[in-house]
């Protein structure tokens, strides 16, 4: 592990694991004890994405290893490099139904790029490479490495290798010039081009890519979830997250797209609504490092398989110079309706209570540009996806392919030990924030200052808001009391909390705790009735957006505030 460079392993000893504890203890590999296997997992995995390198994460055998089934998961559907190391029971006992044995191996099989069971010691150093450098390579995602306690208390003998065996560290596939070529004459017909930015531009490192392709090309950007880390959102031609609540002026670039260029991206049903209507009227480049992705959800025109940054850079020596036949009109006037959106926004009477996006676009302001965000999962996610602007690539984390409650404040204690420099934000609802609370004890405990900001609405929002529009209001068990006083919970756990009634409490609040560089937790009080417009309902196209009341997605002004035509 030291040889490989990991620095931080976030995890909980147990029987079966304290072997490896106490290797730890000698070592210059630093530890952290979390409250709770999943918060340890998630914490590993918001560590990887600032690194972009695998994190470690440990447990015991049993309900330990169970527990981390979870963030396995997450970092599977979010291709994050991960490696779970778990104590077993000795060998003798395996199979038995021995106490805390579980075959966590068969458990994670379908959601991780590999797993084994460790019954030669000397396999044990070749086996954590293996996994490692397995996790690493593309496309990324987790691995794990179950290891019985008596393998880990045995000599694994002197000849230790850093190099892993043949099939663990596969390099991508160069792209294929008839691919390439294919692609670069669909982009020359093409009068409404699109490029859909997914996850994998950010890991290939090919955001300097999209953006020489779409100034080329003339094509606006839109991203999925996970991809909207991947390009700076203040980019002229980038229009933001598309799909179930994506904003006005992405969606509609992507119904109206006649070519789609997809790189980096599964596809995913959240981005693209069901896949009959996504293709219809367009043709479709999808460029993936992983060959499964072919054709899975949507059959494209052209498949390249390649590393997001070789494809692009082969695709831009592909295509022609300059575009005269593409619509001039098409950029500005999506960017006229997002314009118009933000403008109605702005105008909406939020006197009575704090507003989420408001107090979404405040935190932007105040945040500086390198500043690393994560969320948990539910209404305020939305509102962070829709306001929340990138401006550095690589910073903003959230749960996407599991939409995992609670991921927020273990992966921005994540992020934090991996940028101690840099300012971390964890933005969450009350209901994920409750889930995994406890990890404020690490934050508290190890001097690792994340700022939480918790849009409190006593409520599952987001199943709330799916209960008022589809399940005709019949409310059934999303409403909190107000029995839970976050701001004395938070205090309990040793860091700083204050209850927010008005905006400038919120700023001047935020400032401070960047000044002093402190833990801080803020309960923001929302309404349970606030709405994250727009909406798609869920098994519909993108055609079917639901607008906010009052809002029309009709172009009105263009980004100097002029009429439009």
């Amino acid at each position: 592990m030291e040889e490989l460079g990991v620095e931080a392993v976030f995890g909980i000893p147990g029987g079966a694991n304290l072997p490896f504890y106490d290797a730890l203890l000698d070592s210059e590999i630093r530890s952290y004890l979390m409250r709770h296997e999943q918060q340890a997992a998630h914490a590993a995995e918001g560590y990887a994405r600032v690194k972009r390198r695998p994190g470690i994460a440990s447990a015991t055998s049993g309900p330990g290893a169970t527990n981390l089934i979870t963030g396995l998961v997450n970092a599977s559907m979010d291709s994050a490099p991960l490696v779970a190391v778990t104590g077993q029971v000795t060998r003798p006992f395996m199979g038995t139904d021995a106490f805390q044995e579980s075959d966590i191996v068969s458990m994670v099989l379908p959601h991780v790029k590999y797993a084994t069971t460790v019954l030669r010691s000397e396999r044990l150093p070749q086996e954590f490479v293996n996994a490692y450098f397995c996790a690493a390579s593309p496309r990324a995602g987790p691995t794990l490495v179950d290891v019985p306690r008596d393998v880990f208390q045995e000599e694994v003998g002197e000849e230790l290798t850093v190099e892993p065996e043949p099939g663990f560290a596969r390099t991508p596939t160069e792209p294929s010039e008839e691919a390439v070529s294919r692609a670069a004459e669909l982009i020359a017909r093409s009068r409404r081009p699109l490029i859909l930015v997914g996850g994998g531009v950010w890991s290939s490192g090919a955001t300097d890519e999209v953006l020489e392709l779409s100034e080329r090309i003339l094509a606006p950007v839109v991203t999925t979830t996970p991809g909207k880390t991947s390009v700076p959102e203040d980019h002229m031609n980038v229009l933001g997250v598309v799909g179930m609540h994506g904003r006005v002026e992405a969606n509609l670039a992507m119904v109206e797209a006649d070519l789609v260029i997809a790189v980096g991206t599964r596809l995913s049903d959240r981005a693209i609504g069901p896949a009959s209507e996504f293709r219809k009227g367009k043709a479709l480049i999808h460029v993936d490092v992983d060959s499964s992705e072919n054709s899975k959800v949507v059959r494209p025109d052209v498949f390249v398989q390649a590393d997001c940054k070789a494809a692009l850079r082969s695709l831009l020596r592909a295509i022609r110079s300059g575009r005269s036949d593409v619509d001039p009109g098409w950029i500005p006037r999506l960017k006229g309706i997002g314009a118009a959106y933000d403008e109605y926004m702005l105008s909406q009477d939020d006197s009575g209570a704090l507003s989420s996006w408001r107090v979404v676009k405040l935190l932007r302001d105040e945040l500086p540009r390198s500043a690393i965000v994560t969320t948990g999962v539910g209404q305020h996610q939305m509102w962070a996806q829709l306001f929340y602007k990138v401006l550095e690539p690589g910073t903003f984390i959230t749960s996407a392919g599991l939409g995992t409650m609670g991921f927020g404040l273990p992966a921005a204690f994540g992020a934090k030990v991996a940028a101690p420099n840099r300012v971390v934000m964890n933005l969450d609802g009350d209901g994920s924030f409750l889930m995994t609370c406890q990890t404020l004890a690490n934050v508290a405990e190890n001097d690792v200052p994340v700022i939480t900001v918790v849009f409190d609405n006593r409520s599952l929002g987001m199943v709330r808001q799916w209960q008022d529009l589809f399940y005709k209001r019949r409310f059934k068990d999303v409403d909190f009391t107000d029995v839970t006083n976050l701001v004395k919970l938070s205090e309990a756990f040793g860091v700083e909390a204050h209850f927010v009634q008005d905006y400038g409490e919120l700023v001047s609040h935020v400032r401070r705790a960047i000044r002093s560089e402190q833990a801080l937790v803020l309960d923001v009080p929302v309404s349970r009735d606030e709405k994250v417009f727009p909406m798609v309902p869920p098994g519909r196209p993108l055609e079917e957006t639901i607008y906010p009341p009052g809002f029309s997605p009709k172009p009105v002004i263009d980004l100097k505030g002029h009429p439009l035509k």
